[in-house]
C-alpha cells in the first residue's frame, strides 16, 4: 500500500504542477486581455467625447432648422390664406361686373368686334385692289 500511496502522491504532485502552469498561463492571458480592454476603452472614450459633442451640435442645428422651417411654413400658410382671400375678392368683383355690365356690355362688345373685323377685311380688300391696278 505504500507504493500505491507514493504513486498517488506523485500523480497529485504532477497534476498540481500542471495545474499551476496552466493557471499561470491563463492568468497571463487574462492580464493581456484586460490590458487590451483598457486600451480599447481609453481609445473609445477619447474618440467618443468629440463624437458626442458633434452629435449635440448637429442636434442643435437640426432643431434650429426645424424651428425655422416651422416659421417659414407658418408664413407660407399666411400668404396662401391672403392669396385665397384675394382670389375670393376678384371672383366677387368679377361677378358684380358681369351682373352690372354683362347684359349690356357683352352684346355691344360683340358688335364692336364684328365691326372691327369687317372694317379690317374691307381695308385689306381695298388696299389689295389699289396695288393691283
Amino acid at each position: 500500500m505504500n507504493e500505491l500511496a507514493v504513486g498517488s502522491l506523485v500523480v497529485l504532485a504532477a497534476m498540481s504542477v500542471v495545474w499551476t502552469i496552466v493557471l499561470v498561463a491563463v492568468a497571463l492571458e487574462l492580464r493581456r486581455a484586460s490590458w487590451r480592454l483598457q486600451e480599447f476603452i481609453r481609445s473609445v472614450e477619447l474618440e467618443l467625447k468629440p463624437t458626442m459633442q458633434e452629435a449635440r451640435e448637429a442636434v442643435r442645428h437640426l432643431s434650429r432648422a426645424a424651428q425655422g422651417a416651422a416659421e417659414g411654413a407658418e408664413r407660407v400658410r399666411g400668404t396662401l390664406a391672403k392669396l385665397e382671400e384675394a382670389g375670393d375678392n376678384i371672383r366677387a368683383t368679377t361677378s358684380v361686373i358681369r351682373a352690372v355690365l354683362g347684359s349690356r356690355f357683352i352684346p355691344v362688345a360683340s358688335l364692336l368686334v364684328g365691326v372691327r373685323t369687317g372694317v379690317k377685311a374691307l381695308w385689306k380688300q381695298y388696299t389689295g385692289r389699289r396695288k393691283v391696278s
